[in-house]
Parts: C-alpha cells; sequence; structure tokens
C-alpha cells in the first residue's frame, strides 16, 4: 500500500507541472476529521483524523478535476462483555479517488461554493490489539483489504483555502469527513 500512495503522490506532483498543462493546475494539503455513520462502524470506532494532498485541474472556470490520495485512522472504541473488556482496534484507510467539481461563482470572485463528486478506491486495515482474558493472553492481528468508495462533497474556497464536507461511502465503514486545505499555486 505505501508503494501504491508513493506512485500516486508522484504522480499528483507530476500533474502540477506546467509543463504539460493546458488549464491551470495547483496542489494543495489538507486535514481531515471524520465521523464515522454506519452502526457497526460507529459503535466499534471512536472519531477519525487524517490528512490528504489533492491536485486540481481547472478545466475551464467553471469546472475542475481532482484526483486526492489521503490517510484516516480511526482508534476502536473498547467493548464490555459480560464484564470483560475488549480493547478496540484500529481502523486505518488510505482513499485514492478522482473526481471533478462544479464551482457556483465564477473564478473572478474572492469566495468559490462548490459541489464535487469524487471515486476511486479506498484500501484499509484493521488492526486487532492482543487481548488478555483471565489471565491468558489472546494474540492479535491485522486483515487488510480494498473496496471501491463514492465522495460526493459541498464545500468553498476562499483565498487559497479548501473548505469541504463529504460524506466517504464505502462499505460497512461510510463516514461524514470535514476537511481544511490549503492550496498551492
Amino acid at each position: 500500500m505505501k508503494k501504491l500512495l508513493l506512485t500516486v503522490a508522484a504522480i499528483m506532483l507530476m500533474a502540477t507541472s506546467n509543463s504539460f498543462a493546458q488549464g491551470k493546475i495547483s496542489f494543495g494539503i489538507g486535514a481531515d476529521v471524520a465521523i464515522p455513520m454506519t452502526t457497526a462502524f460507529s459503535n466499534t470506532q471512536s472519531i477519525g483524523i487524517g490528512g490528504t494532498a489533492r491536485g486540481y485541474y481547472l478545466f475551464n472556470d467553471m469546472v475542475s478535476f481532482t484526483a486526492t490520495a489521503g490517510y484516516l485512522t480511526f482508534s476502536g472504541k473498547d467493548q464490555t462483555v459480560a464484564g470483560v473488556t475488549i480493547n478496540g482496534g484500529k481502523w486505518s484507510m488510505i482513499p485514492v479517488v478522482v473526481g471533478a467539481r462544479y464551482y457556483f461563482s465564477p473564478a473572478a470572485s474572492s469566495f468559490r461554493p462548490y459541489g464535487a463528486f469524487e471515486i476511486g478506491l479506498i484500501f484499509s486495515s484493521y488492526t486487532i490489539p492482543s487481548q488478555t482474558f483471565f489471565g491468558v493472553q489472546v494474540g492479535g492481528g491485522s486483515v487488510s483489504g480494498s473496496d471501491f468508495t463514492y465522495q460526493p462533497q459541498v464545500g468553498f474556497e476562499a483565498s487559497k483555502f479548501d473548505v469541504s464536507v463529504r460524506l466517504l461511502g464505502v462499505a460497512n465503514a461510510t463516514c461524514v469527513a470535514a476537511r481544511v486545505g490549503y492550496i498551492f499555486n
């Protein structure tokens, strides 16, 4: 997964060079906070934090294409069953998505609200900590996989800041994420 994330980041950096751009290309980074929404996910995981890198290609004054890669981590909630506490596991997500956004105001505006939609893959892993039951330690481990993700979002750009809220849709682990980013030109 690390090689894939590095490859996507390298492609995004190359894409931001003006050498093969016909429109305006920029790059941004941001901090994310995510709240688990699906019942099973919210029962076992706390609020997630992370960051994203996003490339922007302004196709015209009203439409831009995006490519985003990031990392979100959720700490697990401890569960008590029949008087025995089970330590919660850690859930990590690496979304790699592409999409488009439509601006509701012209490029000359200092405040540009938008609607956007991104699709792609989410690579996730769940780390299960070792547990001790009645003095016996039971080993932990981890599982990983990938799923399709869709991410409708609304937000705005003001000056060099990009603020958005999105639904991070993924099977059995849907969450709502807020992002505050900074755009480099």
